[in-house]
């Protein structure tokens, strides 16, 4: 399960780190074009929609390399089982949150797909694309916490544990 976990997490960082080079290459074109004369019609729009997008996908695989900011005030001053109860509870709260927007953001992506919802813009983009994109990179971030939510339980360390120590000792 674990292999087929880091797959997943490497996967939804690729696809993030591809939208990032979109963003990329629609501003690099939108200058090269002011140079040449060209415009580069909504490279704004898409570029937001890419920033979105590679966001989105960036969560799962954030969380659990130990980039993400986590606030530690109270968890530090907390040993053993308080700080594990704490923990679980924490985890269990974001775990029930971002599954309630993975399964909205599913719905709307889906519900921009049947009535054909596109961008204001010039190329009227179908909106489902990056709605699509935000919907499975939340569906990845709930699965990151529900696998750090499971280590929890097992007596194991979460793995954003592991990168949270070495970001501090860089």
């Amino acid at each position: 399960m674990r292999r087929l976990l880091d797959y997943l997490f490497k996967f939804s960082a690729v696809l993030a780190a591809a939208f990032l080079v979109i963003i990329a290459l629609l501003i690099l074109a939108q200058s090269l074009g002011r140079l040449v004369g060209i415009a580069v019609h909504d490279a704004n729009e898409l570029a937001g929609f890419s920033l979105a997008a590679g966001t989105f996908l960036a969560l799962g695989p954030a969380l659990r390399a130990g980039t993400h900011i986590r606030v530690m005030i109270v968890l530090s001053h907390l040993k053993g089982g308080v700080r594990r109860l704490v923990e679980a509870i924490t985890l269990l709260v974001a775990i029930y949150l971002a599954g309630y927007f993975a399964w909205w953001m599913a719905v709307l992506a889906q519900e921009s797909f049947s009535y054909g919802d596109t961008s204001p813009g010039v190329l009227a983009f179908p909106l489902w694309i990056p709605q699509t994109a935000m919907a499975f990179g939340l569906v990845v971030f709930t699965i990151a916490l529900l696998e750090a939510f499971v280590d929890l339980l097992a007596g194991r360390e979460p793995a954003f544990v592991s990168g949270e120590a070495n970001e501090l000792n860089e």
